[in-house]
């Protein structure tokens, strides 16, 4: 057991500096432009046995039977006099905007499954993306909205995504940078569900590189179902990313998931063990609400993330940010140890959302009062980059070290405080 721990911390440490080489940083940078999609991906059957493929098909979204003691009401509790605001004294930037270092670190220190995931990303980009943005026909004047709904909801799941959620365009809720993107009042957001096995070996390259695997599919089916859009007689622009703006405002407020005290959207079939896209259209489409799935209180019940997380990055009491009710990720505790720790991933990995699915563990709580899981080895255990396990109760010391908060010496702070 030490020869194989020596093994993985030697192999760590030697990732980390193969991180800092020149060489590995061009590379990293040609992968980001996109100049590495002549590199195949492995053959299916291949990639299949590595485990980190995502999860094609459609999901359910039913809504389950919540308890009334987790009933608190659809979506996520938002102050509209405050986001209005917050919104008037500036925009929400991105994060390379305000915290460059999040970025800096992860394309150091992740490379290799960036390396791994960006040609088949590129391959994609080349493929969809010129398609362009304008309709190919004129649309049907007698198709209701509620039945062109209906249409690209069969589609997407004709295409394998997990789920989409239609609803309003906000200019609050858009990168500073990219509001003249708009083409139309309506966002469609998209989500894929990533591979569950790799997803519980988090933190390791293997779950990481499911969670990247997982982008390709996602936007090479988001582009077909934007192209389908066009061919209907719509604009449509797909997103690479979230470039529409902050992709889980939108997400919450289609009925997808709710917001987790992790900072993320647990949707209920797969937790935040999702990617997530969006395009934006001008297709008349029926909006869908924002739903309540019991998430916020349960996550107040629950609050295994904020106990396991190895810098303690995550408050457990939400506030008003921006007119929005949430728990603000302390990102400078955070980004480090993600771009460090092969994505990290345990607010993720020990979220039973995630790994039992909503449906379970409310029928768990409703029968006795407790959180499925919590507490076990099996939801709460994890591996570290150092080769030891640490069970409930027990964090690596490492994580906290002045060597991994501020590596090469360097504090990674936000270079100017987030707009309030």
């Amino acid at each position: 057991m030490d020869g194989v721990r020596t093994f993985w911390s030697t192999w760590w440490r030697v990732e980390r500096w193969l991180g800092r080489t020149r060489l590995m940083r061009k590379l990293v940078d040609a992968g980001e432009a996109g100049r590495l999609y002549w590199i195949p991906s492995l053959p299916r059957k291949v990639a299949a046995r590595f485990g980190t493929e995502p999860d094609l098909g459609p999901k359910s979204l039913a809504i389950p039977d919540v308890p009334v003691a987790l009933r608190s009401g659809p979506g996520v509790r938002r102050d509209p006099d405050l986001e209005q605001q917050s919104f008037d004294r500036a925009p929400v930037p991105r994060i390379d905007q305000w915290f460059p270092a999040a970025d800096e670190l992860s394309r150091r220190y992740m490379w290799m499954p960036l390396l791994m995931s960006r040609p088949r990303i590129a391959r994609v980009r080349r493929a969809f993306y010129p398609d362009g943005v304008h309709p190919r026909s004129t649309p049907d004047p007698r198709r209701s909205p509620e039945a062109l709904s209906k249409l690209v909801k069969a589609k997407a799941a004709e295409l394998g995504l997990s789920a989409i959620g239609i609803t309003a365009y906000n200019e609050k809720y858009v990168w500073a940078t990219d509001s003249s993107k708009r083409v139309g009042g309506t966002v469609i957001v998209c989500a894929l569900e990533q591979n569950y096995r790799a997803t519980q070996t988090a933190p390791s390259v293997r779950s990481e590189r499911a969670a990247l695997a997982a982008y390709g599919p996602l936007y090479q089916r988001t582009s077909m179902l934007a192209t389908y859009l066009r061919e209907l007689g719509y604009t449509a622009r797909e997103a690479a990313g979230a470039e529409v703006g902050p992709v889980i405002h939108y997400a919450v407020e289609s009925g997808l998931g709710q917001l987790g005290l992790n900072g993320q959207l647990l949707t209920p079939f797969a937790g935040s063990r999702c990617r997530l896209t969006m395009l934006n259209t001008d297709a008349p489409l029926a909006l869908d609400q924002p739903v309540d799935y019991g998430v916020p209180k349960l996550c107040d019940e629950c609050q295994v993330c904020v106990r396991r997380c190895p810098t303690g990055a995550i408050p457990s009491v939400r506030r008003m940010h921006r007119g929005v009710e949430k728990a603000k990720i302390k990102i400078e505790r955070c980004a480090p140890i993600v771009a460090q720790a092969h994505g990290c991933a345990i607010c993720m990995k020990t979220c039973p959302v995630q790994k039992y699915g909503l449906p379970n563990v409310l029928d768990h709580y409703a029968a006795t009062g407790e959180i499925l899981g919590k507490g076990t080895d099996e939801l709460e255990g994890y591996a570290w980059p150092d080769g030891r396990w640490y069970p409930p109760g027990k964090k690596p010391r490492a994580a906290v070290s002045k060597e991994m908060l501020e590596p090469d010496g360097v504090r990674p702070e936000p270079t100017t405080p987030f707009p309030a």
